[in-house]
């Protein structure tokens, strides 16, 4: 922001009109105008699908995930249960600082910023801290088994509603929360879309600092297929429309890198476009 004078803030024209440009031919400026809108108009087609993709998906998990649409093969009755009756939930732990800032090691610890990483959309692959064992003893550090569904239990993370799935057995602190599923009775994938579906911060009384208590999960209701086999087909069409959707979010996320790299080339002069053969 260029300073106008005092301490207001604003545009100095003498500035502004300092602003060295390239001085390119305007059929040159033209085929690089039309190259940025058919940039803007893939991006603009990639948004409009993406959001429609996860619009029937929300719509398939109102009706797969409470038993209004049953798919082929299925008809045993579900059953009511609570989410205790299901599994465990267990909270994470303290993380004392000497042992932070270690970037590999055979045991992650995870804290809620580590849901930001990239590569942790659905299962959590990198953490920001690892340690060894005999520090996890040192600390008496719960290790929670590959598989549970993981989620901030304390701050304003709670509103964000992210659940993670672990990959490999990992320690988490003590801003989050797992949930053990019991794996004869639940599929962990098909737990994971029900408990994505349901607003956690629904149980957050009212306070100075948001939380869940275990008394509160533990009374989550869950409504589900008696059936393995069902839950596990529900959760692999659930599944392939979240690859479908995640295929066309790399491909939008693509189209603007390209656009950022193509424009800063073009509108140097570093690239020339190829004007009279395209005329």
């Amino acid at each position: 922001m260029f300073q106008a004078g005092g301490n207001r803030q604003g545009l100095n024209f003498r500035q502004v009109g300092s602003i060295q440009v390239p001085d390119l031919p305007i059929e040159q400026q033209r085929e690089i105008g039309s190259v940025s809108q058919n940039t803007d108009d893939l991006i603009a087609t990639l948004d409009r699908l993406i959001a429609k993709k996860q619009a029937i998906k929300q719509g398939m998990m109102q009706q797969l995930l409470t038993g209004r649409t049953r798919l082929p093969g299925f008809s045993r009755d579900w059953v009511e249960l609570r989410a205790g009756d299901l599994g465990t939930f267990k909270g994470g732990s303290g993380f004392a600082p000497r042992y932070q800032g270690a970037a590999s090691g055979p045991i992650p610890f995870f804290k809620v910023s580590d849901m930001n990483n990239e590569g942790n959309e659905l299962f959590m692959r990198r953490a920001n801290n690892y340690i060894t064992e005999s520090q996890r003893k040192s600390m008496a550090a719960a290790l929670m088994p590959a598989e549970a569904i993981v989620f901030a239990k304390v701050g304003a993370a709670v509103f964000l509603e992210r659940k993670r799935i672990l990959t490999i057995p990992s320690c988490i602190d003590n801003n989050m929360a797992a949930y053990v599923v019991d794996k004869e009775r639940v599929d962990v994938r098909f737990m994971h879309y029900l408990l994505s579906d349901f607003p956690m911060s629904s149980l957050v009384a009212t306070g100075a600092l948001p939380s869940l208590n275990g008394g509160q999960l533990r009374s989550i209701p869950i409504s589900l297929p008696f059936e393995l086999d069902e839950q596990r087909a529900i959760a692999v069409v659930l599944a392939d429309c979240d690859a479908e959707i995640r295929v066309h979010q790399a491909r939008l996320a693509k189209a603007r890198d390209t656009k950022t790299g193509m424009m800063q080339q073009l509108l140097t002069g570093r690239i020339r476009l190829p004007v009279e053969a395209a005329s």
